[in-house]
């Protein structure tokens, strides 16, 4: 069988190695086979580099750890490359499904859990996400999990404190044209109606777009006193603040949390100071779980992670799977996913893991600010 585009990582007991093929452990014990589908190509791959990180590091925590997973049963990784568009991901994640897998993390991206969620409905198996698109947990999937705060928190957030902190009232709205952009930005318009306002603009832009200036210049001559961005990727998170600054468009920005992505700052440069953003998690506001991973993540990768966005939900996604399966001694998926709806209050790096009737996990977001490449917290929301 030709294996392309696929890594196949296990640690062995004495020596760390990366093992290719399950059939050469011999007389070891089982590997635990888990799947994993990031955008490793195409306009993503920042953010798939970023979730392959955290995958890979939760892996090679658990398997170091004495009994590994449980009965010195390591995990393996099963990688498949989601790419940019939802054809590439349905057909990766097929791939997945006939390589034995026990479990499945990723994607981050709604519009491609969203193409996926038809193949996912007859599939009773564990499958951690990332997109925070309040459609995806309702889109019939048994086995889906998000371990991400859901838009209907960070919309809300970003709405609240326009209108409540910002005393807005002409409430510009620019985001992207996939299921992630336009779910958020339908929650901005119900959270503003909540304040008896609508949007004053409502813009969306196609995917792969590389200039803004038509739509920042419709939001200037607009008379917006503030503009709630709903962008995934950081690259174009980047362009657009400097397109702003360059029209000197100078009301507050308050966005999701790609606006405050690490690789979406030091992108943007000066261009992001004073930018506000809804975020999993900021640094400086850490528990020792989170604190011991971004060491462990820096000391291993040489950089400085994505945690919300990036890899720390990832690497909780492992290791709350890795917890179950010690905890029921068994990777039977049906098992595994109820055990996954009794969660309460499990600790990992985005915070307490709650799982309520839609699988959401996480309901927690914090409100920041940029300023000189740093992040700083103005506000935790709960929802």
């Amino acid at each position: 069988m030709q294996l392309t585009r696929k890594k196949f990582l296990a640690t062995t007991a004495a020596s760390g190695a990366a093992i290719g093929f399950p059939a050469i452990i011999g007389a070891a014990p089982e590997p635990i086979r888990i799947g994993s589908i990031p955008p490793l190509t195409g306009s993503n791959a920042l953010l798939g580099e970023q979730e392959h990180d955290g995958v890979l590091l939760a892996v090679e925590q658990i398997n170091a750890r004495p009994g590994k997973v449980y009965d010195d049963r390591p995990f393996v990784i099963v990688e498949e490359d989601a790419t940019n568009d939802n054809q590439s991901a349905v057909s990766a994640l097929n791939k997945m499904l006939g390589e034995n897998v026990v479990a499945i993390v990723n994607p981050v991206l709604s519009t491609q859990i969203q193409a996926m969620a038809p193949v996912m409905k007859d599939q009773v198996i564990p499958w951690m996400t990332g997109g925070t698109a309040v459609k995806n947990m309702q889109l019939g999937v048994p086995g889906a999990f998000r371990l991400r705060a859901s838009d209907a928190i960070t919309a809300a957030a970003i709405t609240n404190f326009i209108v409540g902190e910002k005393k807005a009232k002409k409430v510009a709205i620019l985001h992207a044209s996939d299921a992630f952009g336009t779910g958020g930005a339908e929650q901005i318009v119900i959270n503003l109606k909540k304040h008896g306002l609508d949007p004053i603009v409502d813009l969306q832009y196609p995917k792969d777009a590389k200039d803004y200036t038509a739509e920042i210049l419709r939001i200037k001559q607009s008379g917006a006193d503030a503009l709630a961005m709903y962008v995934q990727n950081p690259s174009d998170t980047a362009v657009i603040l400097q397109q702003i600054r360059s029209l000197n468009l100078t009301c507050p920005i308050v966005g999701s949390p790609s606006l405050a992505n690490t690789t979406a700052i030091q992108t943007a440069g000066k261009n992001a100071n004073g930018a506000y953003a809804a975020v999993d998690f900021i640094v400086g506001m850490n528990s020792n779980i989170a604190t011991h991973f971004l060491t462990s993540f820096y000391n291993r990768f040489h950089k400085q992670p994505d945690v919300g966005s990036g890899s720390g939900w990832v690497f909780d996604a492992v290791n709350l799977l890795a917890y179950v399966y010690k905890q029921q001694r068994s990777t039977d998926p049906k098992q595994t996913i109820a055990s996954l709806e009794k969660i309460r209050n499990w600790e990992g790096v985005l915070g307490a893991h709650t799982a309520d009737a839609e699988h959401n996990m996480v309901h927690t977001v914090s409100i920041g600010q940029i300023n000189d490449g740093n992040f700083a917290l103005v506000k935790k929301v709960t929802g």
